[in-house]
């Protein structure tokens, strides 16, 4: 009983000796939590008038306030008399101390590729991109992920090292695309004069950029038609819904004013074969062609 009442005293001893560092260390992590968000509000407002990528601010901003607020933690830590715990943070130098111990292999890549994203800008904020098979609108770059919101509205975070790593089809960058699709007309109509009309139609549309040749080609001689495919270039940053109405007006106009002109648009022609001795007997009603 005695052993134990000494050697809480010599704990008591222990801890009321370790109060003023455990004061001042908590006074340096508030001190470097502090500076940390008034850096980032100051870099906000810099990376504002100077940076056209909101996307680029958020991540940079996010990046240096945690490298300030881990900056205030290893200090605290050396403070605190804990210089091993300190000094294994900062053991992983190079490029994996932004790992600093807490972790995984993967968190370090992932935030490795985010810095290169933030220097490559392979995209922005608003852009509609392709990865691995997922489309959606780039929302956000985060340390580990990039959030893409998908047209069905679902919520996809990538790995950014995936993203790196990965082919990456931006659809929006320019501002403009190319669109195109297939329509038949008769065999017996002039396809020169299909072209004319049909490129006049397409180029008369205000969202269609003249600049850039729209093109009609003889895609395939089909069964029944000859299949003509326009392709046209359109200027929208909105690829989830002005990019399908352009093409939507587009064909709609080309159909109207090619059936105006004389134009046939044939349907496919399906060809019936009996085989055999039993002929097939077809009766026709006489009220029908009255």
């Amino acid at each position: 009983m005695e052993t134990i009442k000494l050697t809480l005293i010599e704990y008591q001893e222990i801890f009321l000796a370790s109060v003023p560092k455990i004061a001042i260390s908590a006074i340096i992590l508030s001190i470097f939590i502090l500076i940390g968000v008034l850096v980032s509000k100051a870099l906000k407002r810099v990376l504002q008038q100077n940076t056209d990528s909101t996307l680029v601010a958020d991540f940079l901003i996010r990046l240096v306030k945690m490298v300030i607020i881990i900056a205030g933690i290893i200090l605290a830590l050396n403070t605190l008399g804990l210089k091993s715990i300190a000094g294994g943070l900062l053991a992983g130098a190079g490029v994996s101390a932004v790992v600093l111990g807490f972790a995984f292999k993967e968190l370090g890549e992932n935030l490795l590729a985010g810095i290169l994203l933030v220097f490559d800008r392979p995209f922005s904020m608003g852009d509609t991109i392709t990865v691995s098979n997922n489309i959606g609108v780039v929302k956000e770059l985060k340390f580990r992920t990039t959030k893409l919101k998908t047209f069905d509205g679902k919520d996809i975070y990538i790995p950014n090292s995936d993203i790196i790593t990965n082919t990456v089809y931006n659809h929006t960058e320019d501002g403009y695309l190319r669109q195109s699709f297939i329509i038949g007309i008769d065999y017996e109509n002039d396809i020169d004069l299909a072209v004319e009309v049909i490129t006049k139609v397409v180029n008369d549309h205000p969202a269609i950029l003249t600049d850039e040749k729209t093109q009609v080609l003889i895609n395939e001689f089909g069964t029944n038609t000859v299949n003509l495919e326009v392709r046209f270039w359109t200027k929208t940053k909105d690829y989830k819904v002005g990019a399908s109405k352009i093409k939507f007006e587009v064909m709609r106009d080309v159909k109207r004013v090619l059936m105006a002109n004389g134009f046939g648009l044939p349907a496919n022609i399906q060809e019936l074969k009996i085989y055999g001795d039993n002929p097939l007997s077809v009766k026709l009603s006489a009220k029908e062609y009255k």
